[in-house]
């Protein structure tokens, strides 16, 4: 999200969110939307989301927990299937540039947002286990193994290096996202053999939903897929639990 201030305006929020909702749910997936130091950066996604049942994961900022309420009863009103806090996003100088700060969050702070809603709450910005396992004491539904892109710190490692050994941290009881540069559906496959359930895509559907609006976000997607599903033939796997760390060279 955050046309306006990072990408000049090309197109407006609501078109960019009508494009990646509507477009990820032809495809059979599920768009993450965002926040920002506006207020319409996640005002402008409601209605698109709204409009497919639901059927996608808004984001919040670590703003204070009386403003995250606050948006967490939007949400609910539009019956989101999911919720994401990008906690990592407390790092990032625009917010506090616009005079809308964001900060770290405790575990009792996420304990709060996740207790505030039976909405399912996702911890985005985790990079360690010491992160997922607050994560998982604060009640939360998921995490995202996720450094915003290099974006908060440009020494941070990557995401597929860390994503190991927090899957062997939590096992099964938290599910576990990650998203950092994953390009293609032999990615996907990657990040799956890796320990994820799922993974984030971000910069090529901002290129797709640009140049093809829903149309162009849905065939995106389907390129992703049909990578994967080549992916998992060439490798003798049948189902997405067949594809094991032995399936990789790393």
């Amino acid at each position: 999200g955050g046309m306006d201030f990072n990408y000049n305006g090309a197109i407006t929020e609501e078109e960019y969110a009508q494009a990646i909702v509507k477009g990820t749910n032809k495809a059979g997936n599920a768009a993450f939307t965002g926040d920002g130091a506006q207020d319409y950066v996640f005002l402008d996604t409601l209605p698109a989301i709204k409009e497919v049942n639901g059927l996608a994961v808004p984001t919040i900022k670590p703003w204070e927990n009386d403003k995250v309420i606050e948006k967490i009863r939007m949400i609910e009103k539009i019956n989101a299937m999911a919720f994401a806090m990008d906690i990592d996003s407390a790092g990032l100088i625009n917010l506090a540039l616009a005079g809308k700060p964001v900060s770290s969050k405790s575990v009792e702070e996420l304990r709060e947002v996740s207790q505030a809603t039976k909405i399912p709450f996702i911890v985005k910005g985790v990079m360690t286990v010491k992160g997922a396992k607050k994560a998982l004491e604060a009640g939360a539904y998921g995490i995202v193994v996720s450094s915003h892109g290099g974006r908060v710190l440009a020494d941070a490692p990557a995401t597929c290096a860390m994503l190991p050994e927090i899957k062997e941290a939590v096992g099964d009881k938290i599910k576990i996202f990650v998203d950092g540069g994953i390009r293609s559906g032999a990615d996907v496959f990657k990040a799956i053999a890796l320990g994820a359930d799922a993974v984030l895509i971000g910069r090529p559907y901002v290129i797709a939903a640009f140049g093809g609006g829903a149309e162009g976000v849905e065939l995106y997607t389907e390129k992703i897929g049909s990578e994967l599903r080549e992916t998992m033939i060439m490798t003798g796997c049948k189902e997405i639990s067949d594809i094991t760390r032995d399936k990789i060279i790393l």
